[in-house]
């Protein structure tokens, strides 16, 4: 037999070698897909441990209950965005992640509402947060010691909605820290360049327009405290931080300086 012939007798044993060679792989490939498939279908994977942070007005409960979430599902099966969108539909939690944890653990991490101020809406009082979402209506035997916000029209009282959507809310939501709560007991916002806050005595502050509203806030703060031992105020105008004035019952409306007034 010739050279040319042998070759070609060789080319063809090894034809038949690639398609046999290749099954082989094939088949390896698929049965490690079935045996990783069912291993992770296994009990292995079932879900064993259900953590949550960060809740302290939302129970741990509700979190599980509202997010579908169980002990024994399987591990891959669960669905952490959809899981985030049913829990963020509970009025009082703001921000929520999950978290899964090889091979049975799941955290979720809650950031909490916080109640902020109460808003006067048509059919009484409602909790709102830093954002002006409803959080809830005043149940009896709570304290809601915050000053209440009046004025406008409310477009939603639902809990986990926008109460409304007026331009002086938000300015006003903002510098309402703890301070500002201790010394003031309503905030009327029915026009929106003629803000009026009222203390805890029931004086008036004429803080005029939102603009620079956290340094009349400021202002306020700082005095506010001296003012009230003051009698006979009939309001206290800080429209203007530059020329804040008290008025006395009885007196012209130009007042007296803030500063000069502290200074008698």
């Amino acid at each position: 037999m010739s050279a040319s012939a042998k070759r070609r007798k060789s080319r063809r044993k090894l034809d038949w070698r690639k398609p046999v060679a290749f099954l082989r792989v094939l088949l390896l490939i698929t049965l490690g897909i079935i045996a990783v498939y069912y291993f992770s279908q296994s009990s292995f994977f079932a879900l064993g441990l259900i953590e949550t942070e960060g809740n302290s007005k939302v129970t741990e409960g509700e979190i599980i209950a509202k997010s579908g979430l169980s002990l024994g599902m399987n591990y891959f099966a669960l669905d952490t965005e959809l899981v985030e969108k049913r829990l963020l539909s509970l009025p009082l939690i703001e921000t929520v992640k999950v978290k899964k944890r090889l091979p049975d653990r799941v955290f979720v991490e809650i950031k909490e509402r916080e109640a902020r101020a109460l808003f006067c809406a048509q059919d009484g009082l409602v909790v709102i947060d830093s954002k002006g979402y409803c959080l809830e209506k005043p149940t009896a035997g709570k304290n809601y010691d915050l000053p209440v916000i009046t004025g406008i029209k409310t477009e939603s009282a639902a809990p986990g909605e926008k109460v409304c959507t007026s331009k002086a809310l938000q300015p006003v939501l903002n510098v309402l820290d703890d301070d500002l709560q201790r010394l003031v007991s309503e905030i009327n916002i029915a026009q929106a360049d003629s803000l009026v806050a009222y203390t805890r005595q029931g004086t008036p502050v004429l803080l005029g327009t939102p603009d620079h509203l956290p340094e009349k806030i400021t202002l306020v703060v700082s005095y506010l405290d001296s003012l009230e031992s003051v009698e006979e105020i009939d309001y206290v105008d800080i429209r203007s931080i530059l020329a804040p004035a008290v008025k006395y019952r009885g007196k012209t409306a130009d007042g007296e300086n803030l500063f000069s007034l502290f200074e008698n």
